[in-house]
């Protein structure tokens, strides 16, 4: 399934978006802190790490706390990401990372890789970059994950816009638990899995409108009617409140360690 390339574009020229979706999950139990796990499965002492696709910088902080004597690089494709972003950092292509073979202790690929055109070249990318014995952390979303809130969504986009409109989760699919062991089963001898499943209970309609504005640059509509999907999103969710106290549904993050 293609990629929406332009709508992926738009959606990351600043950080509001993708921080309105991590918010969402504020709401998740057990509490699960996607950055304290991927803190726990880096190697001990690496001097270079690379994190591509590093967005508003969630990882780096703690990478850099943890590793004080390393070079944390924050690599985005996407400028406008890296505007508020501690330096080192770089615009740059995870297609076509400007570092030499065997160079890189470590890479992470947070949620990236669905959004890359050519999947197996990044990931042949990281390998390349990597020093024998390097770590690569890479993470997606499960298969199955978040059908109530997207089945919702799919439901006021499709109302307005028609059966056939693109729906944003099917974005996901490119790269999700289903098929990324074989991208990176093709490119390392090692890939270890780890999975984290929790149950997301929002108490109220707003944090699921945030995410659905979030999303706004991949629906192709003009702007009146995204109003109008907006509008059918609301009056869904008002029904589900009017008789249920919470709207739940199970989110799960996957892991992937490759060496």
């Amino acid at each position: 399934m293609a990629v929406h390339i332009e709508g992926s574009k738009g959606n990351y020229a600043h950080a509001g978006n993708l921080k309105s979706r991590v918010s969402l999950y504020d709401y998740r139990k057990p509490r699960f802190d996607p950055v304290d796990f991927a803190a726990e499965l880096m190697p001990a002492d690496p001097r270079l790490v690379l994190d591509i696709g590093c967005g508003y910088g969630r990882y780096l902080e703690r990478l850099r706390a943890d590793h004080p004597e390393a070079t944390v690089l924050g690599i985005d494709a996407a400028p406008g990401m890296l505007s508020s972003v501690e330096p080192p950092i770089m615009v740059a292509d995870a297609q076509a990372i400007p570092y030499p073979d065997g160079s890189v202790d470590a890479v992470l690929a947070m949620h990236m890789l669905y959004h890359v055109p050519d999947i197996a070249k990044a990931v042949g990318e990281f390998r390349r970059v990597l020093k024998p014995g390097g770590t690569l952390l890479a993470s997606t979303n499960a298969h199955d994950d978040m059908a109530e809130p997207y089945a919702h969504w799919a439901r006021a986009i499709r109302a307005v816009l028609g059966p056939d409109t693109f729906i944003p989760s099917a974005e996901v699919a490119n790269f999700d638990s289903a098929n990324a062991p074989g991208y990176l089963e093709a490119a390392f001898d090692s890939v270890e899995r780890f999975e984290e499943r929790g149950l997301v209970s929002v108490p109220e309609p707003g944090p699921l409108m945030d995410y659905l504005v979030s999303i706004r640059s991949y629906v192709e509509c003009d702007d009146a009617a995204f109003e109008r999907v907006l509008d059918s999103a609301a009056a869904e969710l008002e029904a589900h409140f009017a008789v249920h106290d919470v709207f739940e549904f199970e989110k799960a993050i996957v892991f992937y360690r490759c060496r």
